[in-house]
């Protein structure tokens, strides 16, 4: 009887670890389907035409977002009870994407706490969040010269929070960043992803670049 009460007892826990997966699957699939409508409607509503270059950042940012459920279906479906995922292994994956996509006027600098964790259900608005900063600023951070440099980079702050920042050299913000979350369609959507992960988002415009910074409070602390 104790044998057959353990096997059930054991069934019914893999049931139910299989059900809450495909739940958050699904809500993964559903953002990632909205994340693919914003890109395409940014697509049809720019003029002139975008040249090849953006049309593969564009694609490789959808790609990064593919990639990113793919890695959440996997480790939602081992059999452990781990709830961390390290957040410098996708970060890395989203700059080596990008600067896959881009030619030598983009020098892409990586700087990653590897203590920096994060739930599995943060992974995907903040490799959201990421790729549309880093996007934003591949086409608007270039300094004088052409060049865009970018500095990517996460840590941990004083109160324990988790810092990811993306700086760019480009010639900053022409208007109040207010202004702009309200202009911009990309910056409005990151604005509501970073509510899902309990977060704020910060913008520091000067002369010689553009930082922003998601915080995101350490669940794991």
């Amino acid at each position: 009887m104790d044998v057959d009460t353990k096997i059930t007892d054991t069934q019914c826990h893999a049931c139910l670890r299989v059900a809450e997966a495909d739940h958050r699957i699904a809500n993964h699939l559903a953002m990632l389907a909205s994340y693919v409508r914003l890109k395409s409607s940014k697509l049809v509503q720019r003029k002139p035409t975008i040249t090849s270059e953006e049309a593969l950042v564009v694609v490789k940012a959808i790609g990064l977002q593919i990639d990113a459920v793919s890695h959440l279906h996997r480790f939602l479906a081992r059999d452990d009870t781990s709830d961390k995922m390290e957040l410098c292994t996708y970060l890395a994956t989203i700059c080596a994407a990008l600067r896959s996509a881009v030619d030598g006027d983009v020098d892409i600098i990586e700087s990653f706490d590897r203590t920096c964790v994060i739930p599995p259900s943060y992974l995907l608005p903040v490799s959201q969040i990421v790729t549309e900063m880093m996007t934003n600023a591949i086409k608007h951070g270039k300094d004088p010269s052409g060049q865009v440099s970018l500095r990517v980079s996460c840590r941990h702050d004083a109160s324990g929070s988790i810092v990811i920042e993306v700086c760019d050299n480009g010639p900053g913000l022409k208007t109040q960043p207010d202004a702009v979350k309200q202009q911009g369609l990309g910056l409005r959507i990151v604005e509501t992803l970073t509510a899902r992960v309990n977060g704020t988002i910060a913008y520091r415009s000067g002369p010689t670049g553009l930082s922003v910074q998601l915080t995101v409070p350490d669940v794991h602390g």
